[in-house]
């Protein structure tokens, strides 16, 4: 993300975190399975949620995306050492991985993938994909859960957006990634992230060589789309498409994060349309990380805070209501006003929240 809007929300995150209060758990409590306590600069800012550490990653591995695979949660987690363009910090031998938890927060399985992973996949009952390196020189790996197998992929020409890939949904068989890090062109008054006319998402298949994948434009920068609030065409500059989600009326969503918005591409393909959530927390632009929507029946939110190295779970004492939208971002947990793109913090004091799933209890 751009270190400019990092610097501009770093204000709004101290206030943040003075703000608490309703009846949660202490955030300083500690998780049964895991037995270590929640950081203390950790605060309940929304009343009717608790909060506790499902795992705290290994040596100085950090958290990222999530995913439930079965029965088990698979984790990004990154060797800080490896950098987002794939290569190496002078000096060391990172090792990046894929680690596998049981839902105590166990770990049962390990997978070492190569460069920066970012996002993960399931693509089937037995296969997850990992993208990895978000920044430049993107590659897919092929992990067989069944046979603990894995396979390296490269796409089979440069991207044409010049950057690599992120987050990765699949949608009616169809896989489709962000295109993260994307070439712009010169900042404007008008558009200070600089401007965009390159693919934001592609579709990913894999060649029948086993080596390579092929990458399709599904999503322009510069897409024409209905701003949501006010209900106006008006043009996307997306400069960071960064995570993805499927919302619960089964469109693919993507946050362009340092412009502050969700895309919503409904019926991707042809014939699709587009729609843009900006998104605010007390009036100002905020950047997100992970969204997710509340499924229907009990569940559990798992929400990795990356420079913490620690997994949280958190639960809603009356239940999660089904529909409810939830985005990590900038030390917070919010909830999403998908009407209005107005946030409100569930939790502040967090390092550096990115992935976020829900889990069936």
């Amino acid at each position: 993300m751009n270190p400019k809007k990092i610097a501009c929300v770093a204000g709004l995150i101290s206030t943040l975190a003075g703000c608490g209060g309703g009846d949660s758990v202490s955030p300083t409590g500690t998780s049964a399975a895991s037995g270590i306590a929640v950081p203390a600069s950790v605060a309940a800012a929304l009343a009717g949620y608790k909060i506790s550490v499902f795992a705290q990653m290994p040596g100085k591995l950090r958290p990222d995306d999530l995913l439930l695979h079965g029965s088990n949660i698979f984790v990004i987690a990154q060797d800080n050492n490896n950098n987002p363009d794939g290569t190496a910090v002078a000096g060391t031998s990172p090792q990046s991985e894929v680690i596998e938890y049981d839902l105590n927060g166990n770990i049962v399985g390990t997978f070492k993938v190569p460069g920066h992973p970012d996002g993960l996949l399931e693509y089937d009952s037995h296969t997850v994909w990992v993208s990895t390196n978000e920044d430049a020189n993107p590659m897919l790996i092929v992990i067989d859960t069944t046979a603990n197998t894995q396979q390296t992929l490269t796409p089979d020409t440069t991207p044409i957006h010049s950057g690599g890939l992120d987050d990765m949904k699949m949608l009616d068989g169809v896989v489709y990634a962000a295109a993260s890090n994307p070439t712009v062109g010169a900042a404007t008054a008008t558009a200070p992230n600089g401007v965009s006319s390159v693919p934001s998402v592609y579709t990913v298949t894999l060649n029948s060589d086993h080596q390579t994948f092929h990458l399709t434009p599904a999503l322009m920068g510069n897409a024409t789309a209905t701003n949501i609030p006010t209900n106006t065409q008006v043009t996307l500059n997306m400069t960071d498409p960064d995570s993805m989600a499927i919302d619960p009326s089964g469109k693919l969503v993507v946050d362009s994060q340092q412009d502050s918005e969700l895309v919503f591409v409904t019926n991707p393909g042809a014939n699709q349309s587009v729609s843009v959530l900006p998104l605010t927390l007390y009036g100002n632009s905020w950047p997100v990380d992970d969204t997710r929507w509340a499924p229907s029946g009990n569940s559990f939110m798992l929400l990795s805070d990356n420079t913490a190295q620690m997994i949280y779970r958190i639960d809603a004492t009356a239940g999660f209501t089904a529909g409810t939208a939830y985005s990590a971002g900038q030390g917070t947990l919010l909830t999403v006003n998908t009407s209005t793109g107005a946030m409100t913090p569930v939790f502040t004091g967090m390092n550096t929240p990115h992935g976020l799933i829900f889990v069936g209890d």
